[in-house]
C-alpha cells in the first residue's frame, strides 16, 4: 500500500514538473539575460577593441505604451528585424553610443562630458556591426535554451533619431525588455542599452 501511494506521489510531482518545463519553453525561461551579458562584451572587445562589462542587467515585461516612455533623450533608437517579419528595438544611450564611436574613430574612450546631440545616420551604421555581432552572440549562447524562441534572428535593420514613430512600427503587445547598465573603459563612461 506505502509503494503504491510513494509511486502516485512520485507520478504526480514528474507531471507537475513536467508541465511546468513545458510552460517554461513556451514562454521562455532563464537564459537570454546571462546570454547577453556574455554576447554583448564579446561583441564590444571584438569588434570595437572595447572593454564593456556589465554592472546590471535586468529581464521584465513591458506593454507597448511602457516601452515607448523607456529610450533617454538623445538616445540611439535601433529597429530590429526579425523571424517572420517580427520587430525588435535596441536602444543605445548617449554614454554608450558615445563610447563605442570613440572607440573606432580616436582608438579610446574619452573622459569629457558628452556634448548633447542627436544620434545621426552615420552614428548609427558605425555601429550596426557590433549590435549585429552581438545580437549573433546571444543566438549562439541560447542554442540550448528555451529564450532562443522569441531571442533569436534578431539583425540591425534602421534607426530612428526620435522614439514617436515606434508607436506606430511596433505592435500593441507585452514586451520582454533587458535592461542592461554598463561600464565601458574601465568606467571612463557608464550607460546602458534597452
Amino acid at each position: 500500500m506505502a509503494g503504491q501511494y510513494g509511486a502516485r506521489v512520485s507520478d504526480a510531482v514528474i507531471r507537475r514538473i513536467l508541465a511546468f518545463g513545458q510552460a517554461e519553453a513556451a514562454e521562455g525561461g532563464p537564459g537570454a539575460d546571462r546570454g547577453w551579458r556574455l554576447a554583448l562584451a564579446r561583441a564590444a572587445r571584438d569588434m570595437l577593441k572595447l572593454d564593456l562589462e556589465v554592472t546590471r542587467l535586468s529581464l521584465d515585461r513591458r506593454s507597448l505604451t511602457e516601452l515607448l516612455e523607456l529610450p533617454p533623450e538623445r538616445a540611439l533608437i535601433v529597429v530590429l528585424e526579425g523571424p517572420a517579419e517580427g520587430l525588435g528595438l535596441l536602444v543605445l544611450d548617449a554614454a554608450v553610443m558615445s563610447a563605442m564611436i570613440e572607440a573606432q574613430t580616436i582608438g579610446k574612450v574619452g573622459q569629457a562630458p558628452l556634448a548633447p546631440r542627436k544620434p545621426t545616420r552615420t552614428d548609427a551604421a558605425m555601429v550596426a556591426g557590433t549590435i549585429d555581432a552581438a545580437l549573433a552572440g546571444l543566438e549562439l549562447a541560447l542554442q540550448q535554451e528555451a529564450d532562443l524562441i522569441w531571442a533569436s534572428g534578431f539583425r540591425y535593420a534602421s534607426f530612428l533619431d526620435d522614439p514617436r514613430p515606434l508607436g506606430l512600427l511596433l505592435e500593441d503587445i507585452s514586451y520582454r525588455v533587458l535592461t542592461t547598465e554598463l561600464s565601458l573603459a574601465q568606467g571612463a563612461r557608464r550607460g546602458a542599452v534597452l
